[in-house]
């Protein structure tokens, strides 16, 4: 609600008079649409593969329902591709990776061995708790003392080699891979995912002609340097000044899990 777009956030928005509701599921905006059917109900499908599943599901079920008045506006993203930018980029000298967890309970650790096996880099794929991440990182000295490269999980107790094959089924039945601009980075080929043309009538892009304004990247942000390793969030020019976790200005600041308001608040 309070990312910043290129003119407000959603809660400003909702502030200034439009109908902006918080759910807890795709579900709930399918059960909208069902309640309102003479209402077009949209709902922002955002995030990475721990959440497309969800999105991918909450269409198939409007299908059955033949509500057509509910859309999605599609703007998931896959963490493998965004990686193995990072592992190309030099100036990054990135020494592990800490595999994200959610994604990985979907998508299994055999998605990271491309990037363990081409760029020679370790992986461990750990769970949130402090004693999971003190593992991971003791996991991953190790392979780097070794001269190892290669992926390990510290997350079993959720975490399987071939992930969660009926999320992912789920999930290509209603998503194809695209191109996809990140925030602070750019445009990194097919880390995205678009609605198919058999589900169109429920993509909002296609459905309703609006007129989308540029996106204009934050003069002074540096959160794609951030994001790529190259700088610390206190390098920023805009941090703690411009840039504060009740005035985000870049993506690093926005979430609370991003390293910016980690810095900030820590």
């Amino acid at each position: 609600m309070r990312v910043s777009g290129s003119s407000g956030s959603l809660m400003e928005e909702r502030a200034s008079g439009a109908d902006i509701r918080i759910v807890n599921s795709p579900l709930d905006g399918v059960a909208l649409a069902a309640r309102n059917p003479d209402r077009k109900i949209i709902f922002p499908g955002i995030g990475f593969e721990a959440t497309a599943p969800a999105v991918a599901a909450s269409i198939l079920m409007a299908a059955r329902q033949k509500l057509d008045n509910y859309l999605v506006l599609a703007g998931h993203k896959t963490m493998p591709k965004a990686m193995e930018m990072l592992a190309a980029e030099p100036a990054a000298s990135i020494d592990g990776f800490i595999c994200p967890a959610h994604v990985s309970a979907i998508i299994g650790t055999d998605a990271y061995l491309p990037l363990a096996e081409r760029h020679h880099i370790p992986c461990v794929v750990t769970g949130f708790e402090p004693a999971d991440i003190m593992q991971g990182v003791e996991m991953l000295i190790r392979q780097k003392i070794a001269g190892e490269a290669k992926v390990e999980n510290q997350y079993r107790r959720v975490v399987k080699r071939d992930g969660n094959s009926k999320a992912r089924e789920v999930m290509s039945q209603v998503f194809i891979p695209c191109d996809c601009h990140w925030r602070g980075i750019g445009i990194i080929p097919g880390s995205g995912l678009k609605i198919r043309r058999s589900y169109a009538r429920f993509d909002a892009e296609k459905a309703l002609p609006v007129k989308v304004e540029e996106q204009e990247e934050q003069k002074g942000c540096r959160c794609g340097d951030v994001l790529k390793g190259k700088i610390q969030p206190l390098d920023c020019p805009l941090f703690g000044t411009q840039c504060t976790p009740e005035n985000p200005v870049g993506p690093c600041m926005v979430s609370s899990e991003g390293s910016c308001a980690a810095y900030y608040n820590h």
